[in-house]
């Protein structure tokens, strides 16, 4: 897979403006330049991953949005790993769960 810096950084741009941020808030909260932010955001550096992850997390967003346009809620996630998780449990096992998650929900 070839990465589209320039896709990507349109996401984030559109993410970040969703949410009411300016770049100036988003170099601030990361401790980085804004015009490294403005670079991010035309397309025209390469972030690492650890970037992506940290602006992902800033925005709310799963960072599997900005790569590839695929929006992914973290409830999405916890669902399938509790479903991965759980997929091997014998009944007594499931049962447990069951009632663990009922007395979670009355809370």
């Amino acid at each position: 897979m070839i990465l589209d810096y320039s896709a990507m950084g349109n996401r984030i741009k559109e993410c970040r403006k969703k949410k009411d941020l300016t770049q100036e808030k988003i170099a601030e909260i990361m401790d980085m330049s804004v015009s490294f932010i403005s670079r991010i955001e035309r397309g025209s550096v390469k972030v690492s991953l650890e970037t992506l992850v940290k602006i992902a997390s800033i925005l709310d967003v799963s960072p599997c949005y900005f790569i590839d346009g695929t929006i992914k809620t973290n409830n999405e996630y916890l669902k399938n790993d509790l479903i991965n998780t759980t997929m091997n449990f014998d009944n007594k096992k499931m049962n447990l769960i069951l009632e663990l998650a009922k007395t979670v929900d009355k809370y």
